[in-house]
């Protein structure tokens, strides 16, 4: 309940301070007007595009005036879409009554009802005009995307030609003299900006409750942080004396720890500025855009200094998520805020002179801005260059958590994807350093700033996902997914795999989505592109939707799941409280999972938008390549089908087939696994136990025979040896008293008397340790009785006796006498 509370707490939080009204962020929408028809619309949209077909051709437009347009060419590309979207949906009933109304009678043929004939032209003249709409829609949107692609290739030659603009030489004499007095009237401005606006306060502003409300409200959010930093810290703060926590435990530490220290103070800072910027503010002229962007700036740097303490946790070496020294840590820990710090304050000059040159007139020289991008481009490069040495990132091998293969994979060279992006920002970095001493300013803070700022985007989406892939490894741990639904260990490895990367490749396109703009892709250009893409891309008449096909799979792991859980529910708590055989239960149990699969397959299809009559078509025309090519797979499948409603074998069946033999256990769609007495399984084709003979020992009850056969002398006392033998099977335990035990005089065999005793089981796989027990048994009473059980004997007879002997005697006769006889 904590918990929840501390959730939508949180969630408030960040609703207060990420979505709350900010004048002008939504005022270039502009959808087209319910009243207007098709024709106004599509005028409107010419007459739009012809003025924006003028303006970007000329060169004195401004940037500003190059955003207004792409503003309108969007809310213009957004009225087209809706309007195509419902050209598209009318069309589609009106080919179907056409197509019920069957094809035109041909010139042979009678002519059909002219009420029919009426009705054709009517709904072919609606198709015209549809069709006739698309095409003009289509046009729009064609153009609107000439004139977008005009208006970026003007921003990118114009953005190209500033950053390669030669700047003075940043360290002439000249340009320092003329610089710095022209940077210290700038911070003259900015110091004296709070001032002038209290003086231009009126004496009623300064006694309203404006001030009131505003120092209310800051309190508010200041003690709701406090608090909020308070439970954090109590909830998933780190245990100095917990010597070896988990990565789980670790990686919420560092979350814990970055929120309370960076993102609720960040929020706190983010709930002022929805104040600053409304319409009632206080704030106005310089000193307004001083405290926005400085709050901005601000921000920045907290959450750029919080969250590398709460990753590399320096002073608790135990809760480092990565495996680095504790000098190492302390290093990193510390370069940071510092490099954060010099990029704000850089942000914050190069934001607020658009404002000093409205409010002030002030107009910055080439010189001072070749000086201060200098400056700052060899601070924030040194930065840079300062965090990207060899030595600082060598994984600490007596790190928590580390093995020895993980420690060898951090460590094993630049081919590291870590190490080839570290080498990247090193090489960045200096080539800032080259371009701002070849007086190139401008394109060197273009590289730090965009190498500075990935980094940090970079940072935060590797919290992200580190979380994101930890909650999902702690779902798949719940006693819902392993107990209720019942996953066995592998399927959640294999699930887990996925969704980790599912949710791998979601962070990776977030990351390019946030980073590319940076280098110069426009962010709504690739917002734009990612949309499309996700919204489907055509091929022929075939839309391929990623979007789509991740729904299809949602709605088909999650029809699974649920019928797991039927299955779990219907095998463990359901039909055992019923009188049903287990082989039923069985049937019954696999019957909802191939159900419940039919139906997943069949959402997950509908869901992609796909035309099941295509589908029967394709099935049918691929019918006969199944009946050659796939007879087999459907033979058992079918195979199954009539095992599962026949059931002549089911599972926990005793079965023998050909030379195997074990018990069943599992009859699936393709094939049935036994498991030998050797704990060997054993997969055999359904069609083979369909078409071939069976043995099952347990197919309408458990009861079986055990039969042992033992052989006594010749000469032995029959009736005692039967006598002995009935005792036997009437002592032992298992046998059954009916059927009666019973004792055969089998057969006179060559050196034996061969009896055989039988007795019935109630559970026949014990048959083989019973048999057991019995030849003990037997034996035992046999030696007490003096009964010989015989072994194997011959009479053999020797033909032509008397020759041999006369042989071996005047053999004897010539052989010489031997030495001293």
């Amino acid at each position: 309940m904590r918990s929840r509370i501390f959730i939508a707490g949180l969630l408030l939080l960040l609703g207060t301070a990420v979505f709350s009204p900010v004048p002008g962020v939504l005022s270039f929408i502009n959808p087209a007007s319910a009243q207007e028809t098709f024709e106004d619309s599509i005028a409107k949209w010419s007459r739009l595009l012809d003025r924006v077909q003028q303006e970007v051709a000329e060169d004195s437009i401004t940037p500003e005036r190059i955003d207004q347009i792409r503003n309108s060419l969007s809310a213009v590309r957004s009225e087209a879409e809706v309007l195509r979207d419902a050209a598209n949906a009318e069309l589609g009933p009106l080919r179907n009554k056409l197509d019920a109304l069957g094809p035109r009678p041909e010139e042979s043929e009678p002519p059909e009802p002219e009420a029919i004939a009426v009705q054709r032209e009517e709904i072919m003249t609606d198709i015209s005009a549809q069709t006739a709409k698309l095409k003009q829609i289509e046009l729009a949107l064609s153009r609107v995307n000439e004139a977008e692609s005009s208006a970026i290739a003007v921003i990118r030659d114009r953005r190209i030609a500033d950053i390669m603009t030669v700047s003075p030489f940043p360290l002439a004499p000249q340009t320092i003299e003329q610089a710095l007095p022209e940077f210290l009237e700038v911070l003259r401005l900015i110091v004296e900006s709070p001032v002038t606006w209290w003086q231009s306060l009126r004496e009623n502003e300064l006694r309203g409750s404006l001030f009131a409300k505003l120092a209310f409200q800051l309190t508010i959010a200041i003690a709701i942080g406090w608090g909020v930093r308070r439970l954090l810290f109590h909830w998933f703060g780190r245990d100095a004396s917990l010597e070896n926590p988990s990565y789980a435990r670790r990686l919420s530490g560092a979350i814990g720890e970055g929120l309370a220290n960076g993102v609720v103070p960040a929020m706190i800072l983010a709930a002022f500025l929805p104040q600053a910027l409304g319409e009632q503010s206080l704030l106005s002229g310089l000193f307004q855009s001083v405290a926005v962007i400085f709050c901005v700036a601000a921000i920045f740097v907290i959450l750029a200094s919080a969250l590398p303490r709460a990753v590399l946790a320096p002073d608790l070496p135990n809760w480092r998520l990565l495996p680095l020294t504790a000098q190492n840590a302390r290093t990193i820990s510390r370069v940071t805020p510092v490099l954060a710090l010099i990029f704000a304050i850089d942000a914050f000059f190069v934001e607020i002179m658009p404002a000093l040159g409205q409010y002030a007139l002030y107009r910055p020289s080439e010189e001072q801005r070749s000086l201060y991008l200098f400056v700052t481009n060899v601070l924030e490069a040194i930065g840079v260059l300062t965090l990207c040495r060899a030595s600082l990132w060598r994984a600490d091998p007596t790190a928590p958590g580390m093995s020895a293969e993980q420690v060898q994979k951090a460590t094993q060279g630049p081919w590291h994807l870590w190490w080839m992006l570290r080498y990247l920002a090193a090489i960045l970095a200096a080539i800032t350093l080259l371009s701002s001493f070849f007086s190139y300013v401008v394109l060197g803070a273009q590289l730090i700033n965009s190498l500075v700022l990935s980094g940090a985007i970079a940072g935060a989406l590797f919290l992200l996902r580190g979380l994101g892939r930890e909650i999902i490894g702690a779902v798949l741990r719940t006693e819902m997914i392993c107990t209720h639904i019942g996953l066995v260990h592998s399927t959640r490895k294999l699930l887990k795999f996925w969704l980790r990367a599912a949710f791998d490749l979601i962070v990776l396109i977030t990351g390019f989505i946030l980073i590319s703009p940076l280098w110069g892709l426009p962010f709504g250009d690739v917002a734009r592109v990612v949309v499309s893409v996700l919204r489907g891309v055509k091929i022929g008449s075939v839309t391929i939707s990623p979007g789509d096909v991740l729904v299809a799979i949602v709605v088909f792991l999650v029809i699974l799941l649920v019928t797991r859980f039927l299955q779990r529910l219907l095998s463990e708590q359901v039909l055992p409280n019923t009188r049903m055989d287990s082989g039923v239960q069985n049937s019954l149990t696999a019957g909802t999972g191939y159900i419940g699969l039919t139906i997943a397959a069949t959402l997950a299809i509908t869901t992609l938008g796909l035309d099941l009559s295509n589908i029967a078509i394709i099935a049918g025309a691929l019918s006969v390549g199944i009946g050659f090519g796939l007879q087999n797979i459907v033979n058992n499948f079918v195979s199954g089908l009539i095992l599962l409603i026949e059931r002549p074998i089911k599972v926990g069946d005793w079965i023998v087939i050909g030379g195997n033999e074990g018990f069943v256990k599992s009859i699936k769609v393709r094939a049935t696994e036994i498991e030998t007495f050797q704990r060997a399984s054993i997969i055999i084709p359904n069609s083979e136990l369909v078409s071939n003979a069976v043995t099952n020992w347990t197919h309408k009850d458990r009861y079986g025979r055990v039969e042992v056969v033992v052989g006594v002398a010749y000469g032995s006392d029959v009736d005692k040896v039967m006598d002995i033998l009935m005792t036997c099977l009437k002592e032992h335990e298992k046998i059954m008293t009916w059927p009666e035990p019973q004792v055969i005089f089998q057969d006179f065999a060559d050196s034996s008397l061969n009896f055989e005793a039988r007795g019935f089981i109630a559970q026949v796989e014990l048959r083989v340790p019973v048999g057991s027990q019995l030849r003990i048994a037997i034996n035992r009473a046999f030696v007490e009785a003096g009964i010989e059980i015989p072994f194997p004997q011959r009479d053999v007879n020797i033909k032509d006796i008397d020759r041999l002997e006369n042989a071996i005697a005047n053999r004897s006769s010539t052989l010489p006498p031997e030495p001293g006889q």
